[in-house]
């Protein structure tokens, strides 16, 4: 209960423009524990001609029976010209106005909020009286959940389910199509279509606006996801369009190609590079030939692997441009993967001097363990000592230095060569994440959120306090003299921004923020055994 007071009255201030009806609502009694009397909760949540339950009346002209003795619970109030209270009678008893607190709410900002239930939860039945906040909003949301939705909301959130009903019909064969070939690209290529995975997400949060607006007629998620798509798309569109008044498709396969050869001629210029004496460094001269010429043939084979797919890169050049329909996000996806085609041969460079590169490391850390006597146990994954030195034959003693020294001298031509690659493969690493990073961006679009939060709209209201009025003056028609209730004001603060995001946020709809994991790059680059 709210202070002393034996009875407290919600009251929503919608009733200001009603005449003379009857209330509605509900009301729930508990053992006051202070003073081992009775408490009581009165929640008015509207006035209608036939309510059930009726619990009182307004009165502004004394046209309404207001003596109903059967009843146990009846109040009587005035709206004219603002709202006060008559009388109060609990169980066949006059209240004094005195002992009756009145709570003035908006019953529109209960029923529109998506936070204030999860924060008052109502509990029992025996705790109603006393747990007046949770029991308000429950009585609330129960009976005036659709009382002031406007009529303008209904149909454009059916117009809306029916659009996106039609553009997920026309979908479901194109996102069955795209699951297999991202399964296929998985399994057997040990690849992830950026492009492919983007157009299966679009398609899971048309599904999830269509559930939610079917189901909660219109909230934080189905409203984010809606305003995120429209940019998207509206973003996507627009980019598609400059495109086309500037560039024609051809234009831009031929502008792709010019680049690919360009990085061809310019890895083509670093191996020449390496044939010499790269930064005055003396490499072995036959074991840099042969590498240089190794990668060097790989370049020649990229040239063909371009004329080859020509055909197929041209239709992505097309895809690049109107795929902007579904969204720009989908446009950077498709980038993404087209960077993955234009440096296949870098990351193949990379592959080979990496795993040179670990072959070397583990050729030196075996034959120095043998050099000292030791060897690796395969069983029990760990260093052990070799019985029996003396049986080692005289070739294995004379071997073990010698392969040590030729893994030893010959380690800086391949860290050189796997230096310069794995430089590559980490700045195409970065323009990779860069482009993840920006699709991860358009896909988390908190700006309807924001805005509800900036002009402090009904959904995001989500704390409660109460501030006095006043007394009220009574009307005069009071029947119980000059005794006046307690005026309280139920107020809502906006819920944080940080909240808010986070109610509105789903791991199967949204995808996770990309985060360089450092240890594992770290790893890879000193001892090759894992790839980037």
């Amino acid at each position: 209960m709210l202070g002393c007071a034996t009875v407290t009255i919600l009251v929503p201030q919608q009733l200001c423009i009603e005449s003379d009806t009857l209330l509605c609502g509900s009301h729930a009694s508990s053992d006051n524990t202070a003073d081992g009397g009775m408490s009581h909760v009165v929640v008015i949540t509207g006035a209608s001609a036939y309510p059930r339950p009726c619990l009182g009346c307004i009165n502004n002209g004394n046209k309404i029976q207001t003596r109903r003795t059967t009843k146990d619970v009846w109040v009587e109030l005035q709206t004219k010209p603002q709202i006060m209270l008559q009388s109060v009678r609990m169980l066949e008893k006059n209240i004094p106005l005195r002992e009756v607190n009145l709570v003035i709410y908006d019953a529109m900002e209960i029923c529109s909020s998506e936070f204030i239930s999860k924060k008052f939860p109502c509990g029992s039945e025996k705790s109603y009286a006393s747990d007046i906040i949770p029991y308000l909003i429950h009585c609330v949301q129960r009976d005036c959940k659709g009382k002031y939705t406007a009529y303008q909301e209904s149909i454009s959130i059916t117009l809306m389910s029916c659009l996106i009903s039609l553009c997920l019909f026309v979908s479901w064969i194109p996102k069955f199509t795209l699951q297999f070939i991202d399964c296929v690209l998985i399994n057997r290529l040990d690849y992830s279509s950026t492009s492919v995975k983007q157009i299966i997400l679009r398609i899971t949060q048309l599904e999830k606006i269509q559930e939610e607006l079917q189901t909660n007629k219109g909230n934080l998620l189905s409203g984010r996801l809606l305003l995120m798509i429209l940019i998207d798309v509206s973003l996507g569109i627009t980019i598609a369009c400059v495109i086309s008044s500037y560039a024609s498709v051809n234009d831009l396969y031929t502008y792709f190609r010019n680049w690919t050869k360009v990085v061809a001629e310019g890895v083509h210029m670093l191996l020449e590079w390496l044939r010499g004496a790269p930064a005055g460094l003396k490499l072995n001269q036959p074991l840099t030939q042969a590498l240089a010429s190794f990668f060097s043939y790989h370049v020649h084979l990229w040239h063909l692997y371009l004329d080859l797919a020509e055909p197929v890169l041209r239709c992505l050049a097309w895809v690049v441009v109107w795929v902007g329909a579904f969204g720009a996000s989908a446009q950077v996806a498709v980038l993404a993967d087209l960077l993955d085609l234009a440096s296949l041969h870098l990351y193949c460079f990379y592959i080979y001097a990496a795993r040179i590169h670990m072959l070397q490391i583990s050729v030196l850390g075996s034959q120095w363990r043998a050099f000292r006597g030791r060897k690796w146990n395969p069983l029990k994954q760990r260093v052990d000592g070799q019985e029996g030195i003396s049986s080692v034959g005289t070739l294995g003693r004379v071997l073990t230095p010698v392969l040590f020294t030729l893994a030893l001298f010959l380690l800086p031509t391949t860290s050189v060569y796997y230096l310069v690659f794995v430089t590559l493969r980490i700045g195409l690493h970065m323009t990779r994440g860069l482009l993840t990073f920006t699709i991860w961006l358009l896909n988390i679009n908190p700006l309807y959120l924001l805005l509800l939060n900036v002009t402090s709209s009904t959904k995001v209201k989500g704390d409660i306090y109460f501030s006095t009025v006043g007394e009220l003056v009574p009307s005069h028609g009071s029947k119980h003299g000059c005794s006046s209730p307690l005026l309280l004001k139920l107020h809502t603060w906006t819920t944080p921004l940080c909240e808010v995001i986070a109610c509105a946020h789903l791991q199967n709809i949204f995808p996770p923020r990309p985060a360089p994991q450092w240890k594992y790059i770290l790893t890879s680059i000193m001892f090759g055994q894992q790839l980037l």
